[in-house]
């Protein structure tokens, strides 16, 4: 097992953000940091003209940065110190080179939201002010009760963040004022209305009617909605206060769950997009795309349906809009021909690709479709310009490539690579000798797999042992972007299989509603089945050390299915955070997955349109959903623990005992169990546990120890 290669392999550079001007790109990526086990953020200009690159310098301390609509603002947040003294600063640059203005905000508020759901740092289109979001600042009075209230996190991969507010920042005056309202809502995602530093659009988040506030990451069924927020500048708001009362109204209807506005002005014409998907139901639906003339007036009531979620596509045909945590991409306009258009990545079967939507009918176009049986995924749009489009790509075995889209009059679309990783020689050539394709599974559409294969051992027939790694979710996709460890396994002498069950996105609404009441018998299903054809096509085959598992979340809830109801099939299992019993929800900021993916009732209620504040009719009364026995014992025989006592597989667990979604207990009792089953062979199942990480286990040694344990484990079994 080479830990030079894991190590090589997730230090490649992943860009996070671009910036689009004139003649240069203005890029950032992530790097990790094996000898510190950090993450750190480089920056570098690429010429437009030559495609050359500054060197790389380090970001520090900027938690958020954008630049005004000139591009010759730009605004950064910016945390410096340790913990213990920590300051928070908000700077006004010009050019990059002139600093204008900086204010030190660090008693004012607590840490910036720079997350994808509350990130709201913007200019007006005057580029007098910024907004942004923060969290507020907590009580310092030794005796406060105020300190000791309840506050609700916003769930997993949020930590910290319980009470964002909303800042307007005037950086000519240095005025910071809070933005105030009578609404039972949280604001994220802000951004100013047309040639107007006193309108605001946002996402609105809303409790359920419990007042639960229930986890928002990788879930867009929330009662959510946009919003329309009119500062209220009269003689009471132009005092020295520090803040200014905002007039609210919510302009969508409360059976969508809404998010992601975006104002695209053109020829004198102003439009309020946004994303949406039933409230309630599928953490992850098809979402459908809305439009607002906002030019002179805003009147909710004449919103169109731009792009309707797709029930069923015909084979080849758009499946509907997948779209990322971010929601559309920041800067989604761009004019081609006589045209007005926004781009935006989309899931599409077992890939992320680029379409072109119209903004006159909704037409949509994609503009990277399959070329050559190569097989890309366009996971980002970072910046639009005029008829240019900043994107990035991958493949599973070729790391992120940041590419340079020319839209051209004539229908085509020109593609430059302005920048890639320097991979060495070596590893370059061991990843140039796996293979990629996608396998349908007969009679179980949408079914398929992503199946990595050592070229060598296909040409020598030589069936290499096989790891089936189920996405969680449920409703997620495996796509062919670049993934370190699937590399790193594939490389270790594997043949990795990616299935996408019944329930994945990218495939049309009918196949995720499907799945709804069927969890651990439909997903298992087509889970088993896609290993079998493996076996009977030759990819893989029976025998011990020869069909393994990895997964994680509802991955791990389908290798707990997939050890207890087919012990003869498979030999060695690796869970993270797993769900092994849906009837016990306890700590999970989710509550309501384990009523809605098993088709129990679990309305969420949302603040009707045109609501303006508790003068206003309100969101409907509905009764809390409790787990009763009858509940329970649904959820217990459709759960991974029913099975338990027919398990024969060695099992890894790999658990964070600071997850949210999924409560460390599920995994660290299935381990129990298993032990107490097992006396006779107990160096058959282990547990590490991580302190102080989340569900993804994403932190840099963390991961490193996942992936690293997870090849050792399975290599035991080499026979």
């Amino acid at each position: 097992m080479s830990t030079e290669t894991y190590d090589e392999l997730t230090a490649v550079p992943v860009p996070t953000a671009a910036f689009l001007h004139d003649h240069v790109i203005q890029a950032h990526f992530s790097i990790i940091d094996h000898v510190r086990n950090v993450k750190r953020t480089i920056s570098k200009s690429i010429s437009l003209d030559s495609f050359t690159a500054t060197p790389s310098e380090e970001v520090i301390g900027v938690v958020n940065t954008v630049y005004s609509a000139s591009g010759k603002l730009k605004a950064i947040l910016r945390e410096t110190g340790d913990e213990k003294d920590k300051k928070r600063l908000v700077e006004i640059w010009n050019n990059d080179t002139v600093l204008l203005a900086c204010k030190d905000v660090s008693d004012v508020h607590g840490i910036f939201y720079a997350d994808a759901f509350f990130d709201s740092l913007c200019f007006s289109d005057s580029e007098k002010y910024i907004t942004y979001v923060a969290e507020k600042k907590k009580p310092t009075e030794k005796n406060s009760f105020e300190k000791f209230k309840y506050n609700q996190p916003f769930g997993e991969g949020l930590v910290g963040k319980y009470t964002p507010v909303l800042f307007l920042f005037d950086w000519q005056t240095d005025r910071l004022v809070s933005l105030d309202y009578d609404a039972p809502v949280w604001f994220g995602q802000a951004l100013f209305g047309p040639s107007s530093d006193d309108k605001i659009f946002a996402t609105g988040y809303e409790t359920a009617s419990d007042e639960r506030l229930l986890g928002i990451k990788g879930c867009y069924n929330r009662p959510t909605g946009i919003w329309e927020l009119i500062i209220a500048r009269d003689e009471k708001n132009t005092t020295d206060a520090d803040s200014l009362k905002c007039h609210v109204s919510k302009l969508t209807a409360s059976h969508l769950s809404c998010r992601s506005p975006r104002v695209i002005s053109s020829n004198g014409k102003s439009t309020l997009l946004w994303a949406s998907q039933p409230t309630g139901g599928a953490h992850s639906a098809t979402s459908a795309l809305h439009s607002l003339d906002i030019t002179s007036s805003v009147e909710p009531s004449q919103t169109r349906t731009l792009v309707d979620a797709v029930w069923e596509p015909a084979e080849g045909d758009f499946p509907g809009l997948y779209l990322l945590d971010s929601g559309l991409p920041r800067t989604p306009y761009v004019h081609w021909g006589e045209g007005d258009y926004i781009v935006t990545p989309t899931n599409w079967g077992s890939r992320f690709t680029i379409v072109l939507i119209s903004l006159y009918d909704g037409t949509v176009k994609e503009l990277t479709p399959v070329v050559d049986e190569k097989l890309l995924s366009w996971s980002a749009i970072v910046a639009t310009k005029g008829n240019k489009l900043v994107c990035v790509r991958s493949s599973l075995t070729n790391p992120f490539e940041l590419v340079l889209g020319d839209l051209g009059a004539s229908g085509s679309v020109s593609w430059n690579v302005v920048h890639k990783a320097v991979l060495s020689e070596q590893l370059q050539s061991r990843l140039n000798s796996l293979t990629v394709k996608i396998v349908s599974i007969p009679d179980r559409f949408p079914t398929e797999t992503i199946l990595i294969q050592d070229k060598a051992a296909l040409q020598d027939h030589k069936i290499l042992p096989c790891i089936s790694i189920p996405h969680g979710g449920p409703h997620g996709a495996n796509v062919v972007s670049y993934s370190a460890p699937v590399c790193f396994l594939a490389l270790e002498g594997y043949t990795v299989s990616l299935p996408n069950y019944t329930g994945s996105t990218g495939y049309g609404e009918k196949y995720i509603r499907a799945l709804i009441g069927q969890c651990g018998q439909l997903d298992v299903g087509d889970c088993i089945e896609s290993v079998r054809h493996l076996v009977k096509i030759g990819a893989a085959r029976e025998g011990r050390g020869k069909l393994l598992l990895a997964g994680g979340s509802h991955g791990g809830f389908l290798l707990g299915h997939l050890i207890g109801q087919y012990p003869e099939v498979f030999t060695s299992a690796v869970l993270r955070n797993p769900v092994i019993s849906a009837g016990e929800i306890s700590t999970s900021d989710i509550q309501d997955w384990y009523f809605s993916e098993f088709a129990l009732d679990y309305p969420l209620s949302s603040l009707p349109l045109g609501y303006t504040g508790p003068s206003t009719s309100s969101k409907a009364a509905i009764p809390p959903r409790i787990v009763t026995p009858e509940v329970y014992s649904k959820l217990y025989h459709a759960s991974p623990i029913a099975h338990i006592h027919k398990v024969t597989a060695s099992v890894l667990l790999l658990i964070g005992d600071s997850d949210q979604r999924v409560a460390p207990t599920q995994g660290i009792d299935y381990y129990h169990a298993l032990r107490a089953l097992r006396t006779d062979s107990p160096d058959d199942i282990e547990m590490l546990i991580f302190p102080g990480e989340g569900h993804p286990l994403e932190g840099v040694e963390a991961s490193k120890v996942v992936w690293l344990r997870t090849a050792k484990w399975f290599n035991r079994e080499a026979v």
